[in-house]
């Protein structure tokens, strides 16, 4: 059974994860093999508790987090929440750019020593299941 994993992202780039979570969930797609928890959903609340309850039960049944790094992931307030909820529930968090994207490192990834990985899909599906 593939590995379920916990995708973290800013919102901007969403249209980009979304595309990446077809491929490692589309059986016909071989060069992505694992399953995709996340908060892919629009959520019609602006209420911290009810989205840090979401994430939180998004979480658990994980097996590890990775973080696509974009231009301004960066800047984002729910990713540095996403990589601390990994970390206290003992899970790895991964870190990998987006293809062609060049954006700073979120502060999260360098406090915690998490390395951000260069795109290609080879690399994703070994964070995914390593």
């Amino acid at each position: 059974m593939p590995n379920v994993v916990f995708f973290s992202f800013k919102e901007q780039d969403r249209g980009v994860v979304l595309t990446i979570k077809g491929r490692a969930v589309n059986p016909r797609y071989s060069a992505l093999n694992f399953r995709v928890q996340d908060l892919l959903k629009r959520w019609q609340t602006e209420n911290e508790s009810v989205i840090k309850q979401a994430i939180s039960k998004s979480i658990t049944g994980t097996s590890r987090t990775i973080v696509f790094v974009g231009a301004d992931t960066w800047k984002s307030y729910w990713v540095p929440h996403e990589v601390q909820m990994t970390l206290d529930r003992g899970k790895p968090v991964y870190a990998i750019r987006l293809n062609g994207v060049q954006g700073s490192t979120p502060s999260c990834l360098t406090k915690n020593g998490i390395k951000v990985h260069s795109w290609s899909e080879a690399n994703l599906q070994a964070l995914a299941t390593m």
